[in-house]
């Protein structure tokens, strides 16, 4: 039986991509939720379907089959234009508060019950590099945490953002009201995961879940030909080398401060073919 003065644990994965993603939060999920005995689970899912946005299948999926507990987007969160259609149906289904595209802040935050208590999550996206005029990060935190700031101590931030000193200059700003800041959205995982204070958890991205043997989880094929001038083929998202990427994270809720921070890699072991299993040759385009 659970102490509800113990601290507690959770499990982020950011960007899960594609079937090699979704196969991994299947097979890997269970052992890493037992091994760390999580209370809770937040995913990434804006990459879920094919690579761009989630489905309402999906979104079931990720809640009730595998029993993550909340999913944040991204830039990506209305690819699937079908999201329109569910997307205010599910208080844990987060996308980015200050988004060009997003017209109700509140869809970008909600309260998750814990125990006795409730943790607030946020979902924002950064503006340096990212697609549209974008609200400032900043000031829409602020409005945010001033509306709940009354309810909870423990404030978890998923900062969806391209440019790394955005996100580090946004952990600088909400040390000390925030219990765990992480960003996501480069899909490449940094070794950079620290303790403000002895209160915030951050790191800059926290990695894909998803095919490893590509370029940001897009199938190499297509992904060279665009950067060797070839011209823009589709865009497919591989199913080699899936890997997990997670942080895990313990909180102490009456104070809301982090108390232990660590990242971690699965591997999954039965390696999916597709386009690659031929390795495959391209020319520097002819000037």
């Amino acid at each position: 039986m659970t102490n509800k003065d113990e601290p507690i644990k959770i499990i982020v994965i950011g960007d899960v991509v594609g079937r090699a993603g979704r196969k991994c939060l299947k097979e890997l999920l269970p052992k890493l939720r037992s091994q760390f005995a999580a209370d809770l689970v937040i995913v990434n899912g804006e990459n879920t379907a094919g690579g761009f946005g989630i489905t309402k299948k999906i979104f079931l999926q990720l809640t009730k089959e595998f029993g993550i507990s909340a999913i944040t987007t991204g830039n990506h969160w209305h690819d699937k234009k079908e999201i329109y259609s569910f997307k205010d149906q599910y208080e844990n289904l987060l996308i980015p508060a200050n988004m060009y595209n997003v017209d109700k802040e509140s869809k970008g935050y909600c309260l998750l019950p814990i125990r006795d208590k409730k943790i607030a999550l946020i979902n924002l996206t950064g503006r340096v590099f990212m697609k549209g005029e974008n609200r400032c990060p900043f000031e829409t935190f602020d409005k945010i945490y001033d509306l709940l700031k009354d309810q909870t101590k423990t404030f978890i931030v998923d900062f969806h953002g391209e440019a790394t000193s955005e996100k580090q200059a946004f952990a600088q700003y909400v040390r000390g009201r925030c219990s765990l800041l992480y960003g996501t959205h480069t899909h490449c995982p940094t070794a950079d995961e620290r303790i403000f204070d002895h209160s915030m958890g951050f790191v800059t991205d926290v990695g894909m879940t998803g095919s490893y043997d590509s370029v940001i989880g897009v199938k190499t094929s297509a992904s060279l030909g665009f950067f060797l001038g070839k011209g823009k083929a589709k865009f497919e998202p591989s199913n080699l080398e899936p890997w997990l990427c997670a942080l895990l994270c313990s909180i102490d809720l009456s104070s809301g401060k982090c108390l232990d921070l660590k990242r971690e890699r699965m591997k999954f072991a039965d390696h999916a073919t597709d386009d690659l299993a031929t390795p495959k040759t391209y020319a520097m385009p002819s000037s």
